[in-house]
């Protein structure tokens, strides 16, 4: 027998994600996984800036360097 019930279950079966509660969840992880990214690339961008610190070249060499850190830096505090 079909009732009122079996429609409000295939509204939210094809409702999917759109539920709040589910919705509110994937994008509580995929935030999470975007900063758990966002953190290794600041660590990634601290251990350039040190080994360009570290580093003995050429002056050519460190002036690529340094303007990559000078363009990338203030692209990395924006997020």
């Amino acid at each position: 027998m079909y009732d009122t019930n079996d429609d409000v279950q295939s509204i939210k079966e094809r409702m999917g994600e759109c539920e709040i509660a589910v919705n509110i969840a994937m994008r509580e992880n995929e935030v999470e996984h975007f900063i758990t990214k966002l953190e290794r690339i600041e660590e990634d961008f601290k251990d350039l800036k040190q080994a360009d610190e570290d580093f003995d070249g050429s002056s050519s060499s460190e002036a690529d360097i340094k303007k990559l850190i000078n363009e990338f830096g203030p692209r990395l505090t924006e997020f």
